[in-house]
């Protein structure tokens, strides 16, 4: 004992002494964390460069990188200052292609190649980093330079190492597999020693970068290294890059957000590089490494790499830590726990100990943002599941259109959970709760996590799941991940408050009253840190591929299901890219064109994401809530995510709502029945009506599975108001062609359009006023027979002249049907008086002023808008009221409110 405490005194002593002499002499001790570390080098003579090198490398720096950014630089010239101040020192001199040109013939690979020559011929380790430079490819480039190399390679001598770049974050698939081409052309020259990966912010394809070089290394036997780069997060880089962004350097909004978001993916970044097996060094890239604070900044980044602690900021701002519980990372960082990043708490540690099942449904199809995976992560391994029960999807859930984003979302979430170890358990079942607990007990799991579908169907399968299973001491937490709100903690006052009952204001007042703001989503470099840290199954239980789940298989001539595919890529990369698209081309002038159907930046077509879950709700609420446009240029688009929550609030209170009227009384309402229904809604279904506006609405339809918002109004409003078709009809049809099928968002829009929803339109669309596609493009897109036609006759033409018509190879009854009906005004007003009949025969369902009661699920009335030219007195007489002036494309009738037409609950 006291031969340990005199050694343990000596080594302190020593310590001691040798920290007193660095601090009186001036000398730092060199740090470890530093010597796996590169640094790009910028100065602006060689004396500052001798003195750069000399500080870097009293703190453990001796691998630096100089770099090339004009035809003045002598980096050869450079490369010898460092081996002067540090002999051993391993040095990478760059080289670009752009800035080395020559007017003569073959100069500049005659440039090239002596540089090659040059720098083979110096003493100790150096490299060289080929690049070609910004801006279009010339005939000699970094593939075209190391081919020729390849046929003259240097002396056998020269240890110098060849090194080339790659940028694996373009964000298209195209440009990605161009690098990857121009990659594999210098890798198959036998010339490259080094891999450097340019930064970028993308984890994943960042991890997916790594996985395919390593893989390439072990298939083709190829001996190459990889050096990550990463760029210090410091304000200063943050402004720069927001200001004026780097050429080829792909930077997220989380990473540009804040120096605590950057710093985050920057660790998450390290984190990957140390943990691939050919990667053994970190590049610092511009403007590297000046003073004390940035290398303090590099040895935090490192401890914090190491610890297995990120430093994140909660929803209110501040900073708090995510897994274990480890002091010190950035100075000023304060530290707190928060719900964000914390387990379910109900949840005992013995559950945690085991596995757990997280169950997908087909409304929650992705990982970030995702409550149930995130709480699911805690447990020792999760497996993620998804079972498949055709019989559960009844007449309103998943089928058609939708069936087959749901397929491609699913296959896409194979693939990047298969990425990070783990894999998507698929099972075919006619009963989910049998097979839910048989694979509890196969795995071992005693807790299930599950994101909550908030339609009837939905809540009485997950009661009838909570039930059975807590019998086999499972236990299920429920999880809210679809929607901003759950619908089924809201509760609405009767009558008017603001507005009529289960309309939009007072549905937000009492969201934001009762609930508070919508939940802020994590970040996305803490769903890909959650993601490394899950752990597979010790075992995994049988699962059954997704093509043979029996979910919808197309075969045959007509692959009507390809063209959706197509329209519409299912995945969280391809919601992600959309997201970020429509706010780079659209949200600004949302406003203002989005019931252009002829423009293609007019909406953002991210319904299908929403409808599937490949995309959260809470993220794209908060991205337009965070943007710097103001609110009146953002209000329509900002209140469509709270018409989506209110349509469920609806489908909570009024569970038929998607086949029965929920002003009862109008299911007296007549509508055209027979063979002239089965004649009108045929021509309506195909697009065969002889309304070009409404015909390319259906045909793209059916084309595709989508059509924007006005246009689903247009069509939705002809079939109602002018063919007089009943709207549970148009319901089921939009139910099975659409791609975004929503039971509670169809509902509402074709019981509103029905005149027995909530919030009756207060609108008629006209078929040919066209506002939505003045130009013509949309219609002449979907009826190329209609092509050589121009506004206005190109949407009502049988107003055209015949010659017009010859001109134009338009022969009405053969290349593009006649009307299906001719008078639009006589059909109109049939439809007003077969309302006012159903009316007239239930007065007990008016109020005094005319408005329609509806009985509430309580046994509560409450009064509901209702149309002036509905109103009617107790004895029967249609109350007149004010008239207001018509506008161009809608029939207005009035509502108090300047008979404003009402958004509906799509996000298009």
């Amino acid at each position: 004992m006291k031969q340990t405490t005199s050694k343990w005194f000596i080594i302190q002593s020593f310590l001691f002494v040798a920290i007193f002499i660095s601090i009186v002499t001036g000398l730092t001790m060199p740090s470890a964390s530093l010597q796996k570390v590169r640094i790009e080098l910028f100065f602006k003579t060689s004396s500052d460069l001798r003195e750069r090198v000399s500080f870097l490398h009293k703190h453990g720096v001796k691998s630096f990188n100089l770099v090339n950014k004009s035809n003045r630089d002598t980096v050869s010239d450079w490369a010898d200052v460092i081996r002067e101040e540090i002999p051993k020192a391993s040095i990478c001199a760059h080289y670009s292609i752009k800035y080395n040109k020559s007017r003569q013939k073959d100069g500049a690979f005659n440039l090239f190649s002596a540089f090659v020559k040059e720098m083979g011929q110096k003493e100790g380790d150096n490299e060289m980093l080929i690049v070609t430079g910004s801006g279009e490819k010339g005939i000699l480039n970094s593939v075209t330079a190391m081919e020729r190399l390849a046929a003259n390679p240097p002396d056998e001598s020269s240890k110098l190492k060849l090194a080339v770049a790659y940028n694996p974050f373009f964000p298209s698939s195209e440009l990605l597999n161009e690098e990857q081409n121009r990659l594999m052309r210098k890798l198959d020259s036998n010339q490259v020693d080094k891999i450097y990966i340019q930064f970028g912010s993308n984890l994943e394809k960042l991890r997916e970068a790594l996985d395919w070089l390593a893989k390439l290394r072990s298939e083709k036997n190829l001996h190459f290294d990889v050096c990550g780069s990463i760029f210090l997060p410091t304000k200063k880089l943050i402004a720069q890059q927001k200001f004026r962004p780097w050429n080829g350097v792909f930077l997220c909004d989380e990473f540009l957000g804040s120096e605590t978001g950057a710093r985050s993916i920057v660790v998450e970044m390290m984190r990957l590089y140390k943990s691939c097996e050919c990667c053994d060094e970190i590049l610092i890239e511009a403007p590297g490494v000046r003073n004390e604070k940035d290398l303090k900044l590099v040895e935090s980044l490192v401890q914090e790499r190491d610890s297995g602690v990120t430093m994140t900021k909660s929803s209110n701002g501040q900073v708090a830590e995510h897994c274990d519980v480890v002091d010190v990372v950035e100075r000023g960082m304060k530290r707190r726990k928060v719900d964000l990043l914390s387990p379910y708490p109900l949840v005992s540690s013995k559950a945690f100990a085991k596995p757990a099942i997280l169950l997908f449904g087909a409304h929650d199809v992705r990982l970030h943002d995702n409550e149930a995976f995130r709480l699911s992560s805690f447990h020792k391994s999760v497996i993620p599941v998804f079972l498949w029960c055709k019989e559960d999807q009844g007449k309103w859930g998943i089928r058609g259109a939708s069936e087959v984003a749901l397929k491609e979302a699913l296959l896409s979430l194979d693939r990047k959970l298969q990425g990070s170890g783990l894999a998507l358990i698929c099972r075919s079942t006619s009963d989910v709760q049998k097979e839910l607990f048989k694979l509890s007990a196969e795995a071992g799991a005693s807790v299930v996590y599950l994101n909550r579908q908030c339609t009837p169907e939905g809540f009485d399968r997950e009661e009838k799941l909570k039930k059975m299973l807590k019998t086999k001491d499972v236990q299920v937490v429920e999880c809210q991940s679809s929607l901003l709100y759950d619908p089924s903690n809201l509760s609405l006052t009767e009558g008017f408050n603001g507005g009529h009952w289960g309309t939009l204001m007072p549905f937000l007042k009492a969201c934001h009253k009762q609930l508070g703001e919508p939940r802020r989503p994590i970040q996305r470099h803490e769903t890909f840190s959650l993601l490394s840290k899950v752990s597979p199954p010790s075992i995994w239980p049988e699962s059954t591929p997704i093509h043979d789940l029996g979910l919808v298989d197309v075969n045959g001539k007509d692959r009507w299901d390809e063209a959706i595919i197509e329209a519409f890529p299912m995945s969280e990369d391809d919601a992600l890219r959309s997201l970020e698209n429509f706010f780079a081309r659209g949200f600004h002038l949302y406003e203002k064109d989005r019931s252009r159907a002829d423009l293609d930046h007019s909406t953002s077509k991210l319904s299908a994401h929403l409808r599937i879950g490949t995309l959260s709700p809470n993220e794209l609420y908060y991205k337009m809530e965070d943007s710097s446009l103001p609110y009146s240029d953002r209000k329509t688009i900002s209140r469509r995510l709270v018409w989506r929550d209110l349509a469920y609030y609806q489908l909570h209170h009024f569970p038929e709502m998607c086949e029965k009227s929920i002003r009862s009384h109008y299911e007296q309402t007549q509508w055209v029945s027979g063979e002239e229904e089965r004649r009108r809604f045929e021509a309506w279904k195909r697009g065969k009506t002889g309304f070009p506006l409404v015909d390319a609405g259906m045909t793209e339809l059916w084309a595709t599975g989508w059509m924007t918002q006005s246009i689903r109004m247009i069509v939705a409003s002809f079939l109602t108001e002018y063919l007089r078709v009943n709207w549970v009809k148009g319901c089921e049809w939009f139910h099975y062609t659409l791609v975004d099928a929503d039971p509670a968002i169809n509902a509402m829009m074709w019981q509103n359009a029905g005149r027995s929803g909530i919030d009756q339109w207060n609108f008629v669309m006209s078929p040919t006023a066209a506002s939505q596609d003045p130009t013509g493009n949309y219609t002449k897109q979907w009826l190329p027979e209609l092509s050589n036609l121009a506004p206005p006759v190109l949407h009502s033409p049988w107003k055209a002249p015949p010659e017009a018509l010859r001109l134009a190879g338009v022969e009405l009854g053969v290349t593009y049907p006649h009307r299906i009906i001719v008078d639009l005004e006589g059909e109109r007003q049939t439809t007003l008086k077969n309302v006012i009949e159903m009316r007239h025969k239930n007065q007990n369902a008016n109020d005094d002023r005319g408005y329609d009661l509806v009985l509430l699920p309580n046994g509560k009335e409450t009064v509901v808008f209702t149309k002036k030219e509905f109103r009617i007195d107790r004895s029967g007489n249609v109350l007149k009221g004010p008239q207001t002036k018509k506008s161009k494309g809608s029939s207005k009738t009035g509502r108090g409110r300047r008979g404003r037409v009402r958004r509906v609950a799509s996000i298009d």
